[in-house]
């Protein structure tokens, strides 16, 4: 079996030397880790992708191939660093074994907090793919705690193992050399390059129709916190079709209601989701970690569009008892800017302490935002 390690870029896979190998593994852009090396990181991602001899990987493809195999039967792996995040890391494994490949993603985490939220992620996707069913999550497959230890020292990597959408790729609001508003596509195979107009509404109306089929009409429970800063959504493209997926669960819980109030309007906490929503869908960061980015209004149609379809397809499902979506979007075109203005100021306190860059930048356009939203709601629900 042959292991190789390399780095992704947009022209192609990058070679790791024995000398970038002994470097430090950098921890954070002013910090080294104290003894673990990038060689000592891509063997420990190498020791998990082979646990127990291999036995998880072969039972893994064994299962997706539906063919009995064996460790001697895998031919090569190449482990890929894709990605830095500010909490863990991202590494792709790709599988070769007769004739045949699969891809994976391995998540890795250091420090007690991402490994905390790591954890939780993993239990969170595993339990709304069993719970909803659909296809917008990866697939969770395992995880464990990874042991280095150096002399007197020691380092416990947590590690989990996912399904890698292939072809889909991370993207952020950006400008033109005309200043005109754009998605940038991060295409690593083909080079980055704005989407269509086309493409843009697409990923937005996918999006928030993604986000609002796991919303829970029961129980209030939405995906929250998701910021497209953090890369949360990603996309395919190509002969005209655009997939939109989300690739992270950092949290599951309840709208929170009111201070004094026991239970609300399940209405008025719909509104509510669908006002966040149109928040959160505006808000990138310049270069996905940069300064924060407000996109224009243009993108409200389409997450109108995303809701309400999302809706419509609950409501054929019959998880939607009680909800009469012609009502509630009646409802909606009868709210006043002032009335918008009081509900988007509930929507806005969370973001105050969780945060503060993006709570300035949503104070300064909520005011507009609220006439935004109000007129996409005049015109768009007839």
């Amino acid at each position: 079996m042959i292991v190789s390690y390399c780095f992704s870029s947009p022209q192609g896979d990058v070679p790791v030397d024995d000398i970038t190998l002994d470097r430090p593994f950098i921890l954070s852009p002013f910090e080294n880790h104290p003894f673990m090396t990038l060689g000592d990181y891509f063997d420990a991602v190498r020791g998990f992708i082979l646990l127990d001899n291999g036995r998880h990987l072969v039972h893994l493809l064994t299962h997706l191939w539906d063919k009995k195999l064996a460790v001697a039967d895998i031919e090569k792996i190449t482990i890929r660093y894709e990605k830095y995040g500010t909490l863990y890391q991202i590494v792709s494994a790709e599988v070769f074994s007769q004739g045949r490949q699969e891809k994976y993603s391995v998540s890795t985490a250091i420090s007690g907090e991402a490994k905390e939220i790591l954890n939780k992620e993993f239990d969170l996707i595993q339990h709304l793919y069993y719970q909803k069913g659909l296809p917008y999550l990866p697939r969770t497959y395992y995880r464990q705690m990874i042991n280095l230890l150096r002399e007197e020292m020691s380092e416990t990597i947590l590690m989990t193992m996912s399904q890698w959408f292939e072809n889909y790729h991370e993207w952020h609001f950006s400008r033109d050399d005309n200043n005109a508003e754009h998605i940038m596509i991060w295409d690593m195979e083909g080079g980055y390059r704005f989407a269509s107009d086309y493409e843009t509404h697409e990923i937005i109306r996918q999006a928030s129709r993604i986000l609002t089929l796991y919303y829970s009409l029961d129980t209030y429970c939405r995906i929250h916190p998701w910021h497209h800063g953090a890369g949360d959504f990603v996309v395919k493209t190509g002969d005209g079709i655009v997939d939109v997926k989300l690739v992270t669960v950092r949290g599951y819980e309840p709208i929170e209601l009111a201070s004094g109030e026991e239970r609300a309007d399940p209405l008025k906490v719909l509104m509510l989701f669908l006002f966040d929503m149109t928040i959160k869908m505006r808000l990138d960061k310049l270069e996905g970690v940069g300064e924060p980015y407000w996109a224009e209004a243009s993108v409200l149609k389409a997450v109108l569009e995303g809701f309400l379809d999302a809706l419509r397809a609950m409501e054929l499902k019959g998880d939607c008892p009680g909800l009469k979506i012609d009502v509630f979007t009646d409802i909606l075109k009868l709210v006043n800017e002032d009335e918008m203005r009081t509900l988007f100021s509930s929507c806005i306190d969370q973001y105050r302490t969780h945060d503060p860059s993006d709570y300035t930048v949503i104070q300064k356009h909520i005011h507009d935002h609220a006439v935004d939203v109000r007129n996409i709601f005049q015109n768009y629900l007839k």
